[in-house]
C-alpha cells in the first residue's frame, strides 16, 4: 500500500503501471467488468476511454445540476428522506441525461452492482440479482456503441457522488457561511468519497516511486494507492494535492459531471426550509 500522495500522483502518471485486468466470463455482470474501460488497458483502453469522452461530450454540466436540484427539490416536497435524495438522485440525473431507458430504475440496478463491481467478486448468494441488475442497466442504454459503457458510468457515479454529497453536506453543518463549492472542493481534497485505487507494475517499469515508497521489481505486483494520504509536498498555502479523480490518462472523464450533479444536489438541500 502506498500513502503519500506524491507518490500516488507519480505512480497514476506512470502508464507502466497496469490496472487489474477482468477475469473472462460470460455472465452478464462479467461481461459488464469485460467490456467497462476500467478493467482494460492498452488499446482496448484507449478506444472505449475515447467513446465514453464522446458520450460525455455530449452532456452540458450545467444542465446537469439544474436537472438534478430540480430533481432534489421535487423529491423533498414529497417527503422522501434527504439520505435517500442523495443516494438515487446522482444515477437517476445521470440515466435520464445519457437517454436510459426508465431513468427511475437505475439508481437500483446501479446499487446492485457497485458493490461487486471494483473486485468482481459477487457473494454466491447475490449472484442471481447481480446478474439481474447487469442486464437491465446494459439494456437500457440508449447506445448502440458499447452500452456497457453507460452501464460503467452509472456504476461508478453510485457510490462515488453519493458518499462526495454526504460528506459536503456533513460539512456544511459546521460551516454554515461557506459556498457549496468551497465544501466541495474540501470535501474533494479531504475526504474523497472513493478512498483508493490498484495498479500492477510491469517488470520493465521504466519509472519507481521515489525513496519513500515501495518500489516494486517483480512483475505483476499489486499495489493499493490512497488518495487520501499524506502529500510529503504540502506546505502553507499549498494543500495536499487534489487525487480525489485519480490522475494521468486514467483521470476521470466525468469529473465536471459529477461535482455538477453533487452541486445541484446540495444546493437543493441546504435550502431553508419554508
Amino acid at each position: 500500500m502506498i500513502h503519500d500522495r506524491s507518490d500516488v500522483a507519480r505512480i497514476l502518471d506512470d502508464p507502466d503501471w497496469r490496472v487489474p485486468e477482468a477475469a473472462p466470463g460470460t455472465s452478464p455482470f462479467e461481461r459488464l467488468r469485460n467490456e467497462a474501460s476500467r478493467f482494460v488497458n492498452g488499446p482496448a483502453h484507449d478506444e472505449r476511454r475515447a467513446v465514453l469522452e464522446a458520450r460525455l461530450a455530449e452532456l452540458d454540466p450545467a444542465r446537469l445540476a439544474l436537472d438534478a436540484g430540480a430533481l432534489a427539490r421535487e423529491a423533498l416536497a414529497a417527503g422522501v428522506d434527504p439520505s435517500e435524495i442523495s443516494r438515487r438522485i446522482p444515477v437517476r440525473t445521470l440515466a435520464a441525461a445519457l437517454g436510459v431507458a426508465n431513468p427511475e430504475s437505475a439508481p437500483e440496478n446501479a446499487a446492485m452492482l457497485a458493490g461487486p463491481y471494483a473486485s468482481g467478486i459477487v457473494d454466491v448468494a447475490d449472484e442471481s440479482r447481480v446478474d439481474v441488475a447487469a442486464e437491465r442497466l446494459v439494456g437500457a442504454s440508449a447506445s448502440a456503441c458499447r452500452p456497457e459503457l453507460d452501464a460503467q458510468l452509472l456504476v461508478q457515479a453510485h457510490a462515488a457522488t453519493n458518499g462526495l454529497i454526504t460528506s459536503v453536506l456533513r460539512r456544511a453543518v459546521a460551516a454554515t457561511d461557506a459556498t457549496t463549492a468551497e465544501l466541495i472542493d474540501a470535501a474533494l481534497r479531504d475526504t474523497p468519497p472513493v478512498t483508493a485505487t490498484r495498479r500492477v507494475a510491469s517488470s520493465d517499469e521504466r519509472s519507481t516511486p521515489s525513496d519513500q515508497a515501495p518500489a516494486p521489481h517483480d512483475a505483476d505486483r499489486l499495489v493499493e494507492l490512497r488518495l487520501d494520504g499524506p502529500d510529503r509536498d504540502a506546505a502553507p498555502g499549498a494543500p495536499p494535492r487534489l487525487l480525489a479523480f485519480g490522475a494521468g490518462v486514467r483521470r476521470c472523464p466525468a469529473s465536471a459531471h459529477a461535482v455538477a450533479i453533487a452541486t445541484g444536489v446540495v444546493d437543493a438541500l441546504r435550502e431553508p426550509a419554508c
